[in-house]
């Protein structure tokens, strides 16, 4: 039956979809600065200052959200309470949503590993940075 194959999209896929998309782009430039971090001891020289902290604080929301709610829900996940607030909703969107709260708690992991490989290497860092700025920008400067 070709019927039982179709896609019955509400505004609410949309919104629940686009909400994750988001939240994972932000994530994925989270992922890419801890990888540089990790690699070259500083961020990535192609993202500005500027974007890097907006992915750093998008990713941070989504991760606290996803925690937040883990608490208040004795432990449904983003999808199920998506559920539960707007109805049944299309499972490539509950895919998306599971696949942004899980990149967003790998990126908090990250986050620790990135400033354990900087310990290591005993990097000055400035503040919550993780870098050693001054060396950084005379690098990006050469």
């Amino acid at each position: 039956d070709a019927s039982s194959s179709c896609l019955h999209a509400r505004p609410q896929d949309n919104l629940v979809s686009g909400i994750s998309e988001i939240g994972f782009g932000f994530t994925l430039g989270v992922l890419y600065s801890e990888f540089s971090i990790i690699t070259t001891g500083c961020g990535p020289p192609n993202f500005s200052d500027s974007l890097e902290r907006l992915c750093y604080q998008g990713m941070i929301v989504l991760a606290g959200v996803a925690l937040f709610n883990r608490i208040v829900t004795s432990g449904k996940g983003l999808d199920a309470s998506a559920v539960d607030y707007f109805g049944e909703l299309e499972e490539g969107t509950l895919v998306q949503v599971r696949g942004a709260e899980y990149a967003s708690a790998l990126a908090v992991l990250g986050a620790f590993v990135a400033l354990g490989f900087q310990y290591g290497r005993g990097v000055n860092m400035d503040g919550l940075s993780g870098i050693d700025i001054d060396l950084c920008r005379a690098l990006r400067d050469l």
